[in-house]
């Protein structure tokens, strides 16, 4: 084994210290790199296949339960009861105002308690949706201003 001599650093140029600096900064973060991110990319690559193997198995899993539940065929949507505000004119309930607007419109209903809730039940089979409304107590029978959207135009 050769022994160091400090000789050899002192009588190199300024430039040639830094070359030697710089590529032994280099070979420094090659082997940092070497030792622990290449051992981390093969973990990460070990993971992918690990994942894909468990989806393939998971899809399978899948397969056997939709397998055991096959899909009705049978499925019947509800009929939608075309929507009229005259609907609302009852003996129970009378229409004060029906005013048209974008979406929908505004209802102006004059009603005993117990139609209330009737009339909500008539506006969700009209497919029609309440974003908002109003109770006000009048001489015998209560005034419900309803805010009316079809439901199909969001």
């Amino acid at each position: 084994m050769l022994p160091l001599n400090a000789d050899f650093w002192f009588v190199l140029s300024p430039w040639q210290r830094t070359t030697c600096w710089l590529l032994s900064i280099f070979c420094g973060l090659l082997l940092v790199w070497w030792l622990t991110i290449s051992p981390l990319n093969a973990a990460q690559e070990q993971l992918i296949i690990q994942q894909s193997g468990q989806q393939a198995a998971l899809q399978a899993q899948w397969r056997t339960l939709r397998a055991l539940f096959p899909p009705t065929e049978n499925v019947s949507l509800p009929t939608v009861q075309p929507f009229s505000p005259l609907d609302f004119q009852e003996t129970h309930s009378q229409l004060i105002r029906w005013q048209p607007g974008k979406n929908g419109g505004e209802l102006v209903l004059e009603s005993s308690w117990e139609r209330v809730i009737e009339t909500f039940v008539r506006l969700a089979s009209c497919d029609i949706q309440v974003p908002a409304f109003s109770l006000a107590a009048g001489t015998d029978l209560l005034r419900f201003t309803l805010k009316l959207e079809h439901d199909n135009d969001h």
